[in-house]
Parts: C-alpha cells; sequence; structure tokens
C-alpha cells in the first residue's frame, strides 16, 4: 500500500525527470527521485500504466514514421521487460526477506519464550534464596544473643575470680599474722628458757619456783598455741571452700566451653549452609557478601571469648597453684609447731600440763582439715 501524497502524477513526474537527465527509470531510481517513499509494487503498477499509455500514444500518431515507431515499440518492449524483470527480482527479494523476517521472528519469539521461562526460574531461586537469607538472619541474631549472654557469664566470672584473690590474700595475711605470733612465741620460749638455765646454774633453790612460774607462763603460752591452732583449723575450712568455689567455677568454665564448641557447631552449619546457597544463587552475590562479613564479625567474636576463656583458664591454674602452696606452708607449720612441742615437753615433765597434750591432736585434726 502506498503512503500518503504518493499518487501516479507523482510518479509520472519522477520517471520524466530521471528521463530528462538521461538516466534508466527504474524503480529504485524512481523511489529515490521520490524521496525513498512508495512502496515499490504501487510504483512499478503506476510505471507499468505509464508504459501502456504512452505506448498507445505513439501507436495512434499519425505524424511518425514507420521506422520511428518500430524503435519506438521495440524501446517501449525492452522498457517493459526490464521493468518486469526489476519487478520479478523485487518480489523474489521480497519473498527471500519476508520469509527470513518470519524466521527470524519465530526465533526471537522462541528466544522471548526462553528469556521469560529463565526469568520466572530466577524469580523462584531469588525468592528461595531471599527466604534462605531471612533464616540465616534470625539464626545469626540467635548467635549474637548466645555471644552476649556469653560475655555476661564471662564477666560474672570475672567478678567471682576477682573476689576469690582477694579472699585468698586475705588468708595469706591471716596466715603471716599467725605465722609471726608463733615465731613471736618461739623467741619468747627460746628466752624464757635460757634465762631460767643462768638462774638454774646460780641458785638451784629457786629453779622450783621459776618452774612454777615458767608452767604457768607455759600454760598462757600454750593458750595461744590452741587459739593459733583453732585459726589455723578455720584457715583450712576457708581454704576446702575456695577449693570447692574453684571447682564450681571450673564447672561453670567447663558449661561455657561445651556451649562455645555447640556455638562452634553451629557456625560450621551456617557456613556450610553458606557455602552451599552461594554455589546455586551466584546471582545473590551482594547478599553473600554481606552474610560473609557477618560470619567474620561472628568469628572474631568467638575468638575473643576464646581468648577471655583461655585467661580465666590460666588464672584458675594460677589460683590453684597459690592455694596449693598455701596447704604446704600450712603443713610445714603445724609440723615445726608439733616438733617443737616434742622438743620442750622432756624439760618440763616436771609440771604436766594439760593443753600440751592435746595441741599435737587439734594439729593434727587442722592439718587433716588442710589436706581435705
Amino acid at each position: 500500500m502506498a503512503r500518503a501524497g504518493i499518487s501516479k502524477f507523482r510518479v509520472q513526474q519522477a520517471r520524466d525527470a530521471l528521463v530528462a537527465r538521461g538516466e534508466n527509470p527504474s524503480i529504485d531510481a524512481v523511489r529515490v527521485e521520490l524521496g525513498n517513499t512508495g512502496s515499490k509494487s504501487t510504483l512499478h503498477r503506476y510505471l507499468q500504466e505509464l508504459a501502456r499509455e504512452n505506448g498507445t500514444r505513439l501507436d495512434d500518431e499519425p505524424l511518425l514514421s514507420e521506422t520511428l515507431r518500430t524503435t519506438v515499440a521495440g524501446l517501449a518492449r525492452q522498457l517493459l521487460d526490464e521493468a518486469r524483470a526489476v519487478v520479478a527480482a523485487a518480489e523474489t527479494l521480497h519473498r527471500i526477506e519476508s520469509s527470513a523476517q518470519r524466521t527470524e521472528i519465530a526465533g526471537l519469539a522462541q528466544a522471548l519464550a526462553e528469556v521469560q521461562a529463565q526469568a520466572g526460574q530466577r524469580d523462584d531461586a531469588l525468592a528461595a534464596e531471599r527466604d534462605a537469607h531471612a533464616a540465616t538472619q534470625a539464626a545469626l541474631q540467635q548467635e549474637r544473643i548466645r555471644s552476649a549472654t556469653t560475655a555476661n557469664e564471662n564477666a560474672a566470672l570475672t567478678v567471682r575470680l576477682e573476689e576469690h584473690a582477694r579472699h585468698s590474700a586475705s588468708l595469706e595475711e591471716q596466715h603471716r599474722h599467725a605465722r609471726d605470733a608463733l615465731e613471736h612465741y618461739r623467741q619468747s620460749v627460746k628466752d624464757q628458757r635460757d634465762l631460767d638455765q643462768r638462774r638454774h646454774e646460780t641458785q638451784v633453790q629457786q629453779v622450783q619456783a621459776e618452774l612454777r612460774q615458767l608452767a604457768q607462763t607455759l600454760v598462757v603460752k600454750q593458750d595461744a598455741v590452741t587459739r593459733l591452732s583453732q585459726d589455723t583449723a578455720r584457715l583450712a575450712a576457708e581454704l576446702a571452700e575456695s577449693r570447692r568455689e574453684l571447682r564450681e567455677t571450673q564447672e561453670t568454665l567447663r558449661v561455657t566451653r561445651q556451649a562455645r564448641d555447640e556455638r562452634v557447631a553451629s557456625q560450621a552449619r551456617l557456613e556450610a549452609e553458606r557455602a552451599a546457597l552461594t554455589e546455586q544463587l551466584k546471582v545473590a552475590e551482594a547478599a553473600g557478601a554481606a552474610l560473609v562479613a557477618e560470619e567474620r564479625a561472628l568469628r572474631h567474636a568467638l575468638a575473643t571469648q576464646e581468648g577471655i576463656a583461655s585467661g580465666l583458664q590460666a588464672r584458675l591454674a594460677a589460683q590453684e597453684s597459690l592455694y596449693g602452696d598455701l596447704a604446704r606452708r600450712l603443713d610445714a607449720l603445724d609440723l615445726r609447731s608439733a616438733a617443737e612441742v616434742q622438743t620442750e615437753a622432756p624439760g618440763e615433765t616436771a609440771v604436766p600440763v594439760e593443753g600440751v597434750e592435746r595441741a599435737p591432736g587439734i594439729e593434727q585434726e587442722a592439718r587433716r582439715s588442710s589436706i581435705a
């Protein structure tokens, strides 16, 4: 169908202009002359009509000679044949182009269907990725809550360890005071024994009076030893209580380690799920990168927790060593006290004192308490 404004008159004008310039008025030349407008079938039809009209007028012209009419008719037939050949070639080209276009349209339609199917699959995959991402976010949120709870528990353990340290320092201070008192007592007994020996050399008559006075002093000192033994037993009981609290702290640390191992296992599962999602849904790289960043932060937090737990274990080991040293020192103190009482007893058999006989039993009881 010709475009608006293309008429037979305009086609005739274009053909005449081409003939005047000495050019062949073919369909393509006429179309170019018209400004590349009009279909080739319409131009072919108009050119055929104009050729028939021109041929009739030339045949009816009485003024033309027979030779000229023959020449013009031959030219007209040649022009008509050329025009038909051009039209046939154009129609053949048009059919080929139409077939190629139909084939291309069918291929494009099939490609469009495939693209739409792929788009649907990608939409489904994206929806699945979003669901998996939401589940992973929920798991990470729970892991953050567990990490915060663990941090609070570690802080509480740190406070308890500091309290144990202060309590141990207090026990050490009390033990030092008891050791100083016992040393003072030993020194005073030694001085008193030296004084008695000198008096025995100068005046034998005053020995009995001095011995009675010494016995009275020994009773007082034995009371002090008894009090020291009681303090030692009390310190041993406090040490046992501290050891019990230490065991409870170690049990709490074990539970904390177990919870940490569970978090590590959960982290491994999350890592496996993230790797599988990354392999299946490469189009979600941005979300995967964010998930990897959050997992790295979580690993850093877990590493920090492990460092804190290691520090707590070291402090517990140091505390246990301090308690063991304190027990050994108490045992050594008890052995020295028992040895000194047994050393002093042979020279004082004339004045039996019940407190001296009870002291070893008290010290043995204190030693058994410290060992427990």
